[in-house]
């Protein structure tokens, strides 16, 4: 189940090895872990994980050995290698949304597409490893709301594959783009790419919900820096009553686009991280007909999808505005019925009362496979939902 909520406080900074080491230390199964991370043709990794203390803190610090050269890979050979591998739906999806970032990045930095990018330390086997291994260890902990704090930025100089670059890096810069980022009077890399990467693709930079708080995790790099420089992920779940948590509402009118273009900017939109997306039919200046776009979406979004509506839209600007939104908790399950299994979404109410939700989508594919009507499937799901609601807390 997908309920957890995983905030990463990125004291000290982040990389792969600070994420996948912190929430191991938070309580994701180091033995499952190792047994997902075999379904990656991978063969010349070996993954170490060791306890480590640094300036009085215990934490946990993982390294992957390598043996044998390792190919500079492009973006359509990582994608390939984990696509084709026998990890879960959910992890591909997120490992490959974070490539997909990384290589926008790398882009945007030297002038070509990112299909054209030629990754180096971000496409040996080593990073490929941080970066599934954190995916796979987000869906052992059940993570269902990922926050972040800002990005601390450190000074000075990295030297790389190509030769000594400023700190940030210019790929983090790139990743860095509409995120909350603090200073720090550090003299060192204290956010990677693929750091920057992982919670710029799969994280709201806004303050977490209320929640219970589970088992913190501490993750440390391979640099210390003179201070506690780790990574602190802090599992926790819902708590009681109505969430809260900050959004952005963007908004333009549309009255010259062919209509059949919007199906096409939805999908473009919500594949990029928006929470929601809707058209809203009005009439304009000199009477003509219009549609209002609405995009709502989490804090440090705004500037990439607001480049979207930009690009595959007529419109030469949008507005944006900060909202607070109040939302029940929540959990999302599958359920056995006599004609398969669906998934269901329930909501809890502070009364202790319940709501149960079939997705629609399984029904119909239900509906479909045994020739019935959808309400006559909704309804079976819906039972069997609250026959599971009853056994789960929130």
């Amino acid at each position: 189940m997908n309920d957890s909520i995983i905030y990463f406080d990125c004291f000290g900074g982040i990389s792969g090895d600070m994420a996948l080491g912190a929430l191991l230390d938070a309580g994701a199964s180091e033995v499952l872990l190792r047994e997902q991370l075999r379904l990656l043709p991978l063969d010349s990794c070996t993954l170490h994980v060791f306890e480590t203390r640094r300036h009085g803190i215990r934490g946990l610090r993982v390294t992957v050995e390598v043996s044998g050269d390792q190919p500079h890979r492009r973006l359509t050979d990582i994608l390939s290698l984990i696509n084709n591998s026998g990890l879960s739906e959910r992890v591909k999806h997120n490992a490959e949304k974070i490539f997909r970032r990384l290589a926008l990045a790398e882009g945007r930095v030297h002038g070509i597409s990112p299909e054209e990018v030629h990754f180096h330390e971000v496409g040996a086997a080593d990073s490929i490893v941080d970066v599934a291994g954190t995916c796979i260890a987000l869906d052992l902990l059940g993570a269902g709301q990922i926050y972040c704090s800002p990005l601390p930025a450190g000074h000075g100089t990295v030297r790389c594959a190509h030769g000594l670059l400023p700190v940030p890096a210019p790929a983090v810069c790139e990743l860095m783009r509409g995120l909350p980022v603090r200073a720090y009077d550090v003299a060192g890399e204290l956010v990677t790419p693929t750091g920057a990467a992982i919670v710029s693709s799969l994280a709201c930079f806004s303050t977490p919900p209320e929640m219970y708080a589970g088992r913190p995790g501490y993750g440390f790099g391979s640099n210390d820096y003179g201070f506690p420089g780790f990574l602190r992920v802090i599992r926790g779940s819902a708590g009681g009553g109505v969430n809260r948590e900050t959004v952005f509402v963007m908004e333009t009118d549309i009255d010259d686009m062919n209509p059949e273009f919007f199906p096409h900017l939805d999908n473009l939109l919500r594949t990029a991280g928006a929470l929601d997306v809707f058209l809203t039919a009005e009439i304009m200046k000199k009477g003509r007909p219009g549609t209002r776009l609405t995009v709502i979406g989490p804090p440090g979004r705004e500037d990439e999808l607001a480049d979207i509506v930009l690009q595959h839209s007529s419109s030469l600007g949008v507005r944006l505005r900060r909202e607070l939104r109040k939302i029940l908790p929540r959990k999302s399950l599958t359920v056995d019925t006599p004609l398969g299994r669906a998934r269901v979404k329930i909501a809890f109410f502070a009364s202790g009362c319940h709501r149960v939700t079939p997705e629609y989508e399984d029904c119909r594919r239900l509906a479909l496979d045994h020739n019935l009507p959808l309400a006559a499937v909704y309804e079976q799901v819906r039972r069997a939902g609250e026959a599971a609601a009853g056994q789960c807390t929130r």
